[in-house]
């Protein structure tokens, strides 16, 4: 279960509001992801499902709208996973919300067949998180994993803040990781603190994170520059790996650290990002 979506920013916007759709990919994001879920109000369900289903048939192949439906086992749910099945709309990922059991990720794929897209599990509670490592479902196509940290909190009794929710974020991590998924984290809410936003990314991407969502194209950029390697870890990644190379397979010494196996893949993974930044589809 490799994650193909290459993500650093994902941006939600509204399913009842398409005005809004292709200026938030105009923002520069890496992919939007059109809402019916909890930023639309139950009233303007059928109407946000419509209006999105449409906009996303009349989309090329290849075009970068994700959707996040409502939870399957929802009658709201349903709706949206027949209204797909009944279309032409293409999303080229569907975040499942409330992600528990795997039934969920059956009731999926049993409705949409072949025409599944890649699946990102939105995890928002307590028994989502503990059960998680055995829930996941190998034949799946599973993209990734994303913290829904606001649900969570409530859920869990917590505050909603970076320090009671770091196990939920580590043990996130952790299972992804071991699954060899990406991860995303929840969206920074305070839209006019620029500078909380900018903090709680580098410690995401400290952490182990790939990804955070946004749910403003003013936060775009600032979290896209966080996942992106700087000059100085480039050039040691490169001088990394040029020294093994070099080396001809053997330990080797670089500035009095030993370059190993774990040193050579993390630098790996910083030039991985870097082809990522400079990639068409992100510049």
């Amino acid at each position: 279960m490799n994650s193909p979506l290459g993500l650093r920013c994902l941006l939600f916007v509204p399913g009842n509001r398409p005005e809004r759709f292709e200026k938030a990919l105009a923002s520069g994001v890496d992919r939007v992801c059109i809402d019916l879920e909890d930023a639309v109000a139950a009233s303007s369900k059928e109407e946000a499902r419509n209006i999105t289903v449409a906009a996303l048939a009349d989309q090329p192949e290849g075009h970068d709208f994700g959707l996040r439906i409502n939870a399957p086992d929802t009658e709201f749910g349903e709706a949206d996973l027949a209204a797909l099945a009944d279309s032409k709309a293409e999303p080229c990922f569907l975040i499942i919300p409330k992600f528990e059991t795997r039934k969920q990720t059956e009731r999926v794929m049993q409705v949409l067949g072949r025409g599944c897209p890649p699946l990102i599990l939105l995890i928002e509670s307590t028994r989502g998180l503990l059960d998680l490592d055995f829930e996941l479902d190998d034949n799946a196509p599973i993209a990734g994993i994303m913290f829904g940290g606001y649900d969570y909190s409530v859920d869990c009794g917590c505050d909603f803040a970076w320090e009671p929710l770091l196990y939920a974020r580590s043990r996130l991590i952790t299972v992804a990781r071991a699954h060899r998924l990406d991860c995303i984290d929840v969206p920074w809410i305070d839209i006019k603190d620029g500078k909380g936003l900018i903090r709680e990314t580098r410690a995401c991407r400290s952490l182990g994170f790939s990804a955070k969502a946004a749910i403003h194209p003013a936060q775009v950029a600032p979290i896209q520059k966080q996942f992106q390697p700087s000059e100085s870890e480039i050039a040691r990644a490169k001088a990394v790996i040029a020294a093994a190379e070099a080396a001809g397979g053997e330990a080797v010494q670089l500035d009095g650290r030993l370059i190993d196996a774990p040193v050579i893949t993390a630098a790996r993974r910083i030039l991985d990002r870097l082809a990522l930044r400079q990639s068409p589809h992100n510049q």
